[in-house]
């Protein structure tokens, strides 16, 4: 992964969280809000690999895990385990279309709620939102809007290793 691409993740990460904390609980649907860090894990997971968006769901859901009330840890591991999952999830796929990246945003959102409220509840905490099929459908599919923002916006810092080795070579 490129250093340019490297910045480009960690900037759009910090503008996800500071959004995520500040505007986005104003504009809830269905009393839910999307999950920004989840969809920017996934998305690098699509693009870059597993491992790279196992990274960043880690990074991003220990962000959310100090500031908030939570269990810490439980929304690191969620996060991590679910762009892991879509990263591996997203090979089995022969042909690639426009909706494959909105597809695996919405299973992974279900995906990542599954194992939150499963973590906590195996925690013992009781703090958590009640889970119902509602609930997660409706946080599924506002992660899986987020997609046509965030996904051109990530791709057009992608740039390519090869092209980065060529600059690297030239005088």
């Amino acid at each position: 992964m490129s250093r340019r691409r490297k910045i480009a993740i960690g900037v759009s990460m910090l503008i996800a969280y500071l959004l995520q904390l500040s505007l986005f609980p104003e504009l809830k649907i269905l009393g839910v809000q999307p999950d920004l860090m989840l969809v920017i894990a996934i998305i690098v997971a699509i693009q870059d690999g597993p491992v790279e968006g196992c990274l960043v769901g880690f990074i991003g859901g220990l962000a959310f895990d100090l500031t908030g009330s939570q269990i810490v840890g439980v929304g690191a591991f969620s996060k991590a385990a679910t762009a892991f999952l879509v990263g591996i999830f997203k090979d089995l796929f022969v042909t690639y279309t426009v909706l494959l990246p909105v597809f695996l945003v919405f299973f992974g959102g279900l995906v990542e709620q599954l194992l939150y409220h499963g973590g906590l509840a195996v925690l013992g905490s009781t703090g958590a939102v009640p889970l119902s099929p509602k609930y997660l459908f409706a946080v599924a599919f506002y992660d899986s809007l987020m997609v046509f923002v965030l996904f051109p916006v990530l791709r057009k810092f992608r740039g390519s290793e090869y092209s980065e080795y060529l600059g690297a070579i030239r005088p």
